[in-house]
């Protein structure tokens, strides 16, 4: 059997080996470090500004079965509720299962134009989609439209699930610094899919991500944003860091690596980005696995569209600085 469709073999077996299951951390992106309201309610308004990004990824591009996503955030802080309100819609694929999210969040927000710190709930709904007509287990028979998997566990069709969703986080924000730390999946939701005999189960396992970036030189012709950020299932840890490069109105370049030990080796990633104008950016990013799938994968790309309309009036007009997201 080739590389190719060992890998693929995996990615359509690895989460339905066993009666019960454990999944995968949330999906990641590469401008999730540069896009924390993702991960973290307490982002929500906290720039008292209107925020619209959509974020798009194929991941490991030229393998059968590959882990996609798409994202998009919408938020705004108003003032009567002394905080900001988002909402996130997730849709990811990897294999045979589809998992599409629906969010809500409210962020209590305090401080001045220097400082401001905010604590966020968020809330909704995760319905999941698995296709037993693309599974093929290594004991199974498969003919024309005859499909039998030879175990009772998997479903010979597509089957659904739905649980409950809820995430929570805090956010420090300044001038100069940001740093939140946010959890989710804390009602550890079980999607449970009726299968040929008894139900197949996927337990979303609590995760927990921190951010912290700086912007350096901020009213300089060229300004730095070093950026870190770190993603942990009580299981698995997973980080990286990177760095972008903005000049003046025009955009960024950047650099990053992600697994910050050697045991967890995974991508090298290259970031660009445009300001089409005051108010509207282009970002776009290219991983280069480093992994053991680097052999059998053309690499990672995603595309970042980020609109925001400030509510404030400063006393004097701004420098535009690129800051995806916020």
């Amino acid at each position: 059997m080739s590389i190719k469709k060992k890998v693929l073999r995996l990615l359509l077996l690895i989460f339905c080996s066993t009666e019960f299951s454990f999944a995968q951390q949330l999906p990641q992106f590469a401008y999730g470090s540069l896009n924390p309201e993702f991960y973290n309610p307490a982002v929500s308004g906290i720039t008292k500004s209107i925020n619209a990004s959509a974020i798009g990824r194929t991941q490991w591009l030229n393998i059968t079965g590959h882990p996609t996503a798409q994202a998009l955030t919408l938020s705004s802080y108003v003032p009567n509720l002394h905080g900001g309100l988002g909402l996130l819609i997730l849709n990811s694929q990897l294999g045979v299962q589809r998992n599409t999210y629906a969010m809500v969040g409210y962020s209590f927000i305090t401080g001045n134009k220097n400082h401001r710190f905010g604590i966020g709930a968020r809330g909704g709904i995760i319905q999941s989609t698995i296709d037993g007509t693309k599974l093929r287990a290594p004991d199974g028979f498969y003919s024309g439209s005859i499909i039998n998997h030879n175990d009772g566990l998997l479903p010979i069709n597509a089957v659904t699930s739905t649980a409950p969703e809820f995430s929570a986080g805090i956010f420090y924000l300044n001038k100069i610094m940001n740093i939140g730390i946010a959890g989710s999946h804390l009602l550890s939701p079980s999607l449970k899919y009726s299968a040929t005999s008894g139900k197949l189960s996927v337990d979303e396992a609590r995760n927990v991500s921190g951010s912290i970036s700086f912007l350096i030189n901020r009213e300089n012709t060229i300004s730095l944003k070093p950026c870190a950020f770190v993603k942990y299932n009580f299981n698995e840890l997973q980080s990286e860091a990177s760095l972008l490069i903005g000049y003046k109105k025009s955009g960024w370049i950047g650099a990053g690596y992600r697994g910050m030990s050697s045991n967890n080796p995974d991508a090298i990633i290259g970031f660009l980005g445009i300001n089409l104008s005051s108010n509207f950016e282009i970002g776009y990013a290219y991983e280069y696995s480093i992994s053991k799938l680097s052999s059998v994968n053309d690499g990672t790309h995603e595309l970042l569209l980020h609109y925001s309309v400030s509510l404030t009036k400063p006393a004097k007009p701004e420098k535009i600085i690129f800051t995806p997201r916020f």
